[in-house]
């Protein structure tokens, strides 16, 4: 079993308890998710499966596209709404304050992740940290915001906001800095994760039917690469690309996926003007 499952997460696991039923359900060892969601956000989570598992750090890094609910007028220590209430002030911006709080955080922006997060510091989690009322100072970081727009108001308090976003983006954070950007407080009360990269939530399978048909849920390992262009090698090629070594080759950009006499041999990159094959998933497909 080689590919990926598009998993439609249920608020309340976690990335990894996903993992752990994928591989009891369909029997494979190689099993590992491509970017994690948190516990309490539902939607898209891609899963590798088998040699996919090599396509990890290639696929992480792709744009995601969440729909995000921001309650104002109070916040949590978690920043979202399984942590406990910190603070209530109790005003809630506009919706054309907040559509013009918005303007500012499309683009690059800076970032200081929550303190209730994945991010290791010092060798430890960061939200293991938190949870023993340590007090934690973590550093901003780049991250782009491609779009984000108010879709409704949803409540008296909260707000449905369409976020575009790089990986490595914290919607938390977000709700933060986009309540505070308003002169006023404010937490993420829901997520879901409506795609992530090629991976969109109208194919997500749930768990129970993940149970029911089991390794018919999986895409083909060239599903997310289809976009990558081709590069085509001569035959003669073939030993030297089969055994490792230096192949010159003209200049290109990114990454493409190579073949030599009709053989997928995986992803490769230029460098330095010679052709480097990052990920090897010869005869895969």
């Amino acid at each position: 079993m080689n590919g990926f499952i598009n998993v439609l997460k249920p608020a309340g696991a976690t990335a990894s308890d996903i993992v752990v039923c994928l591989k009891y359900v369909l029997h494979e060892k190689k099993v590992g998710h491509l970017g994690t969601l948190d516990p309490g956000a539902c939607g898209v989570l891609p899963v590798a499966i088998g040699q996919g598992t090599k396509l990890f750090n290639l696929l992480t890094d792709k744009v995601k596209h969440y729909r995000a609910f921001f309650t104002f007028g109070k916040t949590t220590d978690t920043l979202d709404s399984y942590g406990q209430v910190t603070q209530s002030n109790g005003f809630v911006p506009t919706k054309e304050q907040l559509v013009k709080a918005l303007q500012a955080f499309c683009g690059e922006i800076d970032q200081v992740p929550p303190a209730y997060s994945a991010i290791s510091v010092g060798g430890v989690r960061a939200y293991k940290l938190a949870r023993g009322g340590e007090e934690i100072e973590l550093k901003s970081r780049k991250v782009t915001v491609h779009k984000i727009e108010l879709i409704k108001q949803k409540s008296d308090d909260t707000f449905v906001v369409d976020i575009l976003c790089s990986a490595g983006t914290y919607i938390r954070s977000l709700a933060r800095d986009i309540a505070q950007a308003c002169g006023t407080i404010g937490y993420m009360s829901a997520l879901i994760r409506l795609k992530s990269g090629c991976f969109d939530i109208e194919n997500a399978y749930t768990l129970d039917q993940i149970r029911e048909l089991k390794d018919k849920c999986i895409v083909d390992i060239m599903y997310p690469l289809q976009d990558l262009p081709t590069y085509v090698l001569d035959d003669k090629m073939y030993w030297d690309l089969d055994h490792g070594i230096k192949i010159a080759c003209e200049e290109f950009e990114g990454y493409k996926k190579i073949y030599c006499k009709g053989v997928f041999f995986g992803v490769g990159e230029y460098i330095d003007g010679f052709l480097k094959l990052k990920y090897y998933l010869k005869g895969v497909n």
